[in-house]
């Protein structure tokens, strides 16, 4: 009787046996990973395999991930773009590169993947339309909502705004926001896309009255009143929280800020977003590749964390990424989008996107002091009222600092 009734025992077990799922946890800073990838566990997308989500504050995120990968308990997690957020992972050899390319990521997603080596690790998640983000009802009120078609302009537009008693621009002084929005989306506005990739080859110096221009124009604008006066003091969350009260009607920001779930609408459910570019030489948008998702190299189920990642390359996710988070995903096909807003931030990211991104460039991130440390110090300096010439000297000295690419064209 003992056999038969192990047997049946065993019969009736058999199912959970079947199913049961490896649970594979995720860390992130994103609050919104959440939903999306309980949408996955709930539809059995990735067979055999159950992901937690797992949110870290950002300020300490880091750290605290490098440690929970050390000790084995993280097997994915998302990470900052780029070669200077990659290279502690790297030296360390936390991640592994990928062993073969990634031909569904859109190309100019890659950078976020790409480290100071050239090979790719993680696989890139989104591509964010960063640029002048509007509070297009409050300027319909006051009959401002005209899109400036030149710098002009949009300065004659900060004057009648000042006037009406509205801060025009409003800014934060993050290090993440300075570096990766305000100086990119500056340079995108300002700067010929030529020029910028001069910069990247070495072959133009930081000192150049182009690139002088973009930290001359932030100066004026904050000697003028049209930036935020306490700008030096104010986090991301703040200058989301005053511009969503009317307090501000336009930031330099990205389209993840555009989503009906952002702190915009929690504030006013009628609120209407616009997104416009600089109106300078260039007038482009700048496309943020915005980080990727990443598998321990030393974590116990690498094998299982890869299969994640691959998932994250194909249609499938890239739709559920579009309709769940209201973000571009980074997939290079067609993606199903259901949100207007985030089909129009698309197709300016298909059609206005500049060429160029010194924020994830290899040949000035790839040593300390990089530039995306050197861009906020001298952002900081001009608003502290140093000249512009001295704040472009400030990034070109630091990069010749360590022998970067363009230290015999650039002496100083």
């Amino acid at each position: 009787m003992s056999k038969y009734l192990y047997l049946l025992i065993t019969v009736l077990l058999w199912p959970s046996f079947t199913f049961a799922k490896q649970q594979l946890d995720l860390y992130t800073w994103r609050q919104q990973e959440r939903l999306l990838w309980e949408k996955i566990n709930q539809r059995n997308l990735i067979d055999g395999i159950h992901v937690n989500v797992k949110v870290i504050d950002y300020d300490t995120y880091q750290a605290h991930v490098q440690l929970a990968i050390q000790n084995q308990r993280v097997d994915l997690f998302q990470w900052s773009p780029g070669p200077a957020a990659l290279a502690p992972l790297i030296e360390f050899g936390l991640v592994a590169p990928q062993t073969k390319t990634l031909p569904t990521i859109n190309s100019n997603a890659l950078p976020a993947a790409t480290g100071a080596d050239n090979k790719l690790y993680g696989v890139p998640f989104a591509m964010q339309l960063e640029g002048i983000l509007v509070n297009q009802k409050l300027l319909t009120k006051h009959n401002l909502a005209a899109q400036p078609q030149n710098l002009l302009q949009l300065e004659r537009l900060f004057t009648h705004l000042l006037d009406k008693g509205i801060t025009p621009l409003q800014m934060a002084s993050d290090q993440w926001y300075l570096s990766q929005v305000v100086a990119e989306v500056m340079t995108a506005g300002l700067l010929k896309a030529s020029h910028a990739q001069a910069l990247i080859q070495g072959e133009a110096c930081f000192t150049s009255n182009e690139y002088v221009t973009v930290l001359k124009t932030l100066q004026d604008w904050h000697s003028r009143g049209f930036i935020n006066q306490d700008v030096l003091t104010q986090d991301y969350h703040g200058m989301g929280t005053s511009k969503a009260l009317g307090n501000s009607a336009l930031a330099l920001d990205g389209g993840w800020r555009a989503g009906p779930n952002s702190v915009f609408y929690q504030v006013d459910k009628s609120y209407q977003v616009e997104f416009w570019p600089v109106p300078g030489a260039s007038g482009k948008f700048y496309g943020f590749a915005d980080g990727t998702y990443q598998a321990n190299a030393l974590g116990s189920h690498a094998v299982l964390a890869q299969k994640v990642l691959d998932f994250t390359t194909t249609k499938a996710f890239a739709n559920l990424f579009a309709n769940t988070l209201n973000e571009v995903p980074a997939y290079a096909g067609h993606v199903q989008i259901n949100s207007q807003n985030v089909r129009k931030q698309a197709r300016l990211l298909n059609e206005q996107s500049y060429s160029a991104s010194l924020f994830t460039s290899t040949s000035l991130n790839q040593g300390s002091p990089n530039y995306q440390q050197l861009v906020t110090e001298a952002i900081k300096q001009v608003f502290k009222g140093a000249s512009a010439h001295s704040a472009a000297l400030h990034i070109q000295k630091g990069l010749n600092s360590w022998q970067y690419i363009g230290v015999e064209h650039c002496q100083v």
